[in-house]
Parts: structure tokens; sequence; C-alpha cells
């Protein structure tokens, strides 16, 4: 199967997988071991099962608070690579300032060969105060923007080129440097998270795919439409297949039992953020994940229905905001099956060609 953003005339299908929120127990023992590796182990038996399903791609996100047992995506990812054979697998995202640049493309590298070729790293700033953490000060919003640019260019460079050298203020490579795990695919797929301008120029400078989940569909056809502006003054033939727009599915055969879908899920997200929250970190703005719709109390992102009312409304999103791919996240297996029996060959027949 080729990259996620290949065959730029269909639409295709990203299952995210924020593990943790994918249980049904009512009050989780998020700090129970037992639970935290039933987790662990659904996701695994998720990745054979979206394989089965025909869903293009299956990505991870990380989180570093109870309840959401994702905090190493890297390894998730290594775990599912090795259960599956065909679909696409990466990150929604690994949060780069955690990390030393270098082994983030080593790990990349590493997953790249264990996967036989399928995987698409996802990158992302992540909320400012672990990017504090990580750097080990307290630098200002400048200071870290810096130092996340230097970041960008630096993984850019080593999973490109050959014995690499880097003169930054924040990283230093001063011995030529050569990942030892080097991506099978020629072209190595790489997807910034992006919420505003800015970024996406920053991903279409340097010829990389777009996932965004933060804005309204017109701030995302925007974007889209800069990102293409930008990307071809680089000289990179991109398109609309390069942007991935993030929805969460609670579905359901009925009305209400897509509404008692979505009730599950909500209850489940609540707790998270109640947890996020809990030792005083402030929840991030400029996430789309984490963003609530007060008036019906559940994720702003979340789309609920019955097949027929789903395919409507990821219908509209593709045709507001022109993006070509879709990151889903449903909730449970059997929602996954509903989707991908009901939803997905209907929305591939009618954007097709």
């Amino acid at each position: 199967m080729g990259a996620i953003s290949d065959d730029m005339n269909g639409i295709k299908f990203v299952h995210q997988y924020g593990l943790g929120l994918h249980t049904t127990d009512r009050v989780p023992d998020v700090h129970n071991p037992t639970w935290q590796k039933r987790q662990i182990d659904d996701f695994v038996e998720f990745a054979q099962l979206a394989e089965e399903l025909g869903f293009d791609g299956l990505t991870v996100t990380e989180h570093h608070a109870p309840l959401m047992t994702c905090p190493s995506p890297h390894l998730l990812i290594a775990a599912a690579a090795v259960k599956t054979s065909t679909i696409r697998l990466g990150t929604a995202v690994t949060i780069l300032p955690l990390y030393n640049p270098i082994r983030v493309a080593e790990e990349a590298g590493t997953l790249d060969l264990l996967s036989g070729g399928r995987f698409e790293l996802g990158i992302g700033r992540g909320a400012p105060g672990e990017a504090r953490i990580a750097l080990g000060r307290d630098l200002s919003e400048a200071d870290l923007k810096e130092a996340w640019l230097e970041s960008l260019e630096l993984v850019r460079l080593l999973l490109s080129e050959h014995d690499v050298t880097f003169d930054g203020k924040y990283f230093k490579v001063t011995r030529p440097t050569s990942i030892a795990t080097r991506p099978l695919q020629e072209e190595f797929p790489i997807w910034l998270a992006s919420g505003s301008l800015e970024s996406m120029a920053v991903a279409g400078g340097y010829g990389w795919s777009v996932m965004r989940n933060f804005g309204t569909d017109q701030s995302h056809k925007e974007a889209l439409d800069y990102y293409l502006q930008v990307s071809n003054e680089h000289g990179h033939d991109r398109s609309a297949a390069n942007m991935m727009v993030e929805r969460f599915i609670a579905i359901g055969e009925t009305e209400a039992e897509a509404e008692a879908n979505c009730d599950v899920f909500a209850n489940t997200f609540n707790q998270f953020m109640a947890h996020y929250a809990s030792n005083g970190r402030s929840v991030p703005k400029s996430d789309g994940e984490f963003a609530i719709d007060k008036k019906k109390d559940r994720p702003a992102l979340t789309v609920v229905g019955t097949p027929d009312q789903i395919i409507d409304q990821l219908q509209e999103a593709l045709d507001a905001t022109g993006a070509r791919r879709l990151l889903v996240e449903t909730f449970t297996p059997d929602q996954a099956r509903l989707f991908a029996r009901e939803v997905m060959p209907v929305l591939r027949a009618r954007n097709a060609g």
C-alpha cells in the first residue's frame, strides 16, 4: 500500500487511536497496571482489525496524563507493526520537543524498517509547558519557537542526508553523523501538525504533509490554499491529498444508539480532561482535540449519527475544507466495523476521480 498522501484522485481514511479513550468503564481504574495493560492489548488487537476493515492507515496519539496510556507512541507502533502487514502506520503526533531530534530520526527509521516501509512520522509541538520541561529551562515563546524550528530542520537532515553536522543555538551535531537505521522509503513521509498559517508554510517549504484539527472548516480551506501556494513556490508538487483533518466518530445503527455511544466517549474524554488539568496544567487552546462543544458537553470534533448522517457530515467537511484525507477515531470495534462497512465505501465512491 502506497503512502497515505499517494493518489490525489481519491480520499483515504486514517484511524487515530488514543489509548484509554476506548475504554467502556464508567470509572476507569487509570492507575492500575492491569487496566493499563488492557488498553495496550486492545490497541494491538485493533491494529489488526483496522487492517482487516480496510482503513488506509492507523495512527496513535501521544499524551502524558493518566487515562491516556500512550506516552510512548513509537513503542506502540512497533507492536502494531509486527502484527500487521499492509496498513500504513504513523504517529499523530510524536511530540518532538520532548525528545532529542537524533533519537526521533533513528526511531522513525527503525519503525520504517520494522514495518517494511509502512511508517509515516507525524510531528507536533505539544503543550508549551511540556516543551519547556524537555529543554530544561523556562524559555520565552520566541526561544521555544527557535528551538522548535531547529529540531524540525535537524530531523529533516537526518532522515534525508548522510554525515550531518548542525550548529544550532539549541542543538549541535559537531561530528558528521548518519543515523544507523535509515528508512526503506526513499521519500520518507512526514506529517506536520499545524494550527497556523506559519506552520503550514514550514510544511510547504519542506514538502511535508499536514494534519489539522484546530479551527473552522473555512480556516482549514484557507490554510490548504496557502500550503499549496508555498509548496509550489519551493518546487514541491503537493495536493489536497497532503492534508488530513480530524474528526471523532460516534456512530450507531439508530440515532439513539449513536447518542448513547457518544455519551460513553464524552464521559471518558471528560475524565481525561480532569486528569490532565489536575496537576495545574492548563488545557491547550490551540489543539482541536481538547476543544469542547459546551452546549452539547462533548468534544467539538465529534460527529454523531447513523451511517447516513455520518456520511453527510463527513462529506460536508471534505467539501468545505478541501482536504482529501480524513483522520477519524471511532471508540469501539463494533463502531469501527459499522463505519468501515457503511460509511467508507460510500464516501470513496462519491469522491473518486
